[in-house]
């Protein structure tokens, strides 16, 4: 799971970063200062939403475009398991999960 996360926050990392750094570039194609500035602005309410849970949960240490980095309680359970009914569990991070599902929720684009 940690290498999907990783991987995940990557990915995001890097389109973000390439989608702003084109549409910054006057000779590009789709050229504009204002999808640019949206870019930073969603960049910048990602981490603001993000650290509003981490102190619910614990103390955020340091904020910066690359992720967040959090002192959590001693004892913490960072993974959970849900066991179903039938025997199957589930397991996950709480830390990443909930922040890739507040994330998700506020803005995410269902339509694609």
């Amino acid at each position: 799971m940690v290498a999907l996360y990783e991987s995940l926050q990557l990915a995001h990392k890097i389109i973000l970063n390439s989608f702003y750094g084109y549409v910054m570039r006057r000779g590009a194609r789709w050229y504009s200062m204002e999808m640019a500035a949206m870019v930073t602005h969603t960049g910048g309410n990602i981490i603001k939403d993000s650290t509003a849970l981490y102190e619910q949960i614990g103390m955020p240490l340091e904020l910066d475009t690359d992720g967040i980095w959090t002192l959590l309680p001693k004892g913490f359970p960072e993974t959970f398991t849900f066991k179903f009914e039938n025997g199957d569990k589930f397991k996950f991070d709480f830390p990443c999960t909930m922040s890739n599902e507040v994330i998700y929720e506020k803005y995410g684009n269902p339509q694609y």
